[in-house]
């Protein structure tokens, strides 16, 4: 019996010692596992970050140059970096364009839900939403130049704004809209999805008419023009009588 005492207790040892490697290499795999996170978090932080400058050098070219038409070699120089280290982050000058682009569409977007967020009332949401259209969208800013850009680019005759961003601004107007004719300063026969179309696209194509000058008067002049126009029309107050009788006869 002591000497099966004896060998239980030499194999218990040994299977302690066993567990306690496995436990210890369980705990390096962790360790291990947790730095690899923590380098490759502290890469794409950093890799995030180049591209932002990349960016913002770009973005500053196109408004010194008035277009997207700047060169590679310049975003480099700016950016102080190899012109192999930049084509790591963008293959070519459209990609980095369409990635500005990209970019300055989510501003807008977040920035329209900020402003209606805020409004008291669908009017102030109205007007700060055209406000903030009017900026983004002012002759020589990124989002302008970028736009046009991706317009001549697009070929076929499709246009970048179908994509998200733009639909999500008609749906944020449309929205407001609605919240308009609740408070009686819209009339509740009028299309909200069309309206919202109309008033966004006026946005956009006015920028890219004035392209280059203040054709249509400067940001806050253009915001309250349109809005203006969108909210009482071109006709005068007769004819929109008129038209108001024939629609209900």
């Amino acid at each position: 019996m002591g000497i099966i005492n004896e060998q239980a207790a030499v194999e218990v040892a040994g299977a302690a010692r066993a567990m306690r490697g496995v436990a210890h290499g369980v705990v390096e795999g962790r360790v291990e596992r947790t730095r690899q996170r923590l380098r490759s978090s502290s890469k794409t932080r950093k890799s995030a970050a180049t591209r932002e400058r990349i960016m913002t050098a770009a973005s500053e070219l196109m408004a010194e140059h008035g277009s997207t038409d700047f060169q590679m070699s310049e975003v480099s120089g700016r950016c102080r970096m190899s012109k192999g280290a930049l084509y790591y982050y963008f293959a070519d000058r459209d990609e980095l364009v369409h990635a500005i682009f990209e970019v300055a569409s989510d501003e807008l977007v977040s920035s329209i839900e900020r402003v209606v967020s805020e409004a008291p009332t669908a009017r102030d949401a109205l007007s700060g939403l055209c406000a903030e259209l009017a900026q983004r969208l002012r002759t020589g800013s990124p989002l302008a130049l970028a736009l046009t850009r991706e317009l001549t680019e697009s070929g076929e005759g499709t246009l970048p704004l179908s994509n998200s961003h733009f639909l999500r601004t008609v749906r944020i107007l449309a929205a407001q809209i609605e919240r308009a004719k609740t408070e009686g300063i819209v009339r509740q026969d009028v299309n909200s999805e069309l309206a919202a179309t109309f008033a966004a696209g006026g946005f956009l194509v006015t920028s890219l008419v004035s392209a280059g000058g203040e054709r249509f008067g400067d940001k806050d002049v253009l915001a309250s023009s349109l809005l203006d126009l969108s909210i009482e029309g071109m006709g005068t107050p007769g004819e929109a009588a008129a038209i108001a009788g024939a629609r209900l006869a």
